[in-house]
């Protein structure tokens, strides 16, 4: 008996993998987590907002970048960077794939 290779398994193998890598890699950047951290940058906090209207009655000269703190850290790293663009290419292939499937769903039913 001769056993048959499948030739087309390893691609289907490494398309489910790929798909796999992109949702979770699109679930990670959609929790907010990226979001959450550059709104800390700009939020205010109770202490400094307490600060800012006791100014404001004393009549001082009030500058919002006195009551600021920056605190923001970048933990990118080329790793994440990879993984990103990665995603990104993932995402513009299967945008693309799907919209020519569309397409020709279009032409064979118009």
């Amino acid at each position: 008996m001769e056993k048959k290779k499948n030739k087309g398994s390893w691609i289907l193998k490494l398309l489910g993998i790929l798909f796999i890598l992109y949702l979770s890699l699109t679930i990670a950047i959609s929790t907010g987590y990226y979001e959450a951290k550059l709104s800390e940058k700009t939020t205010i906090t109770n202490e400094a907002i307490e600060q800012f209207e006791e100014d404001v009655r004393n009549g001082k000269n009030v500058d919002i970048n006195d009551y600021l703190t920056d605190t923001y850290q970048d933990y990118s790293n080329s790793t994440t960077k990879a993984g990103y663009a990665f995603s990104s290419a993932v995402e513009d292939f299967m945008s693309k794939g799907i919209n020519d499937i569309v397409n020709i769903f279009k032409m064979l039913f118009t």
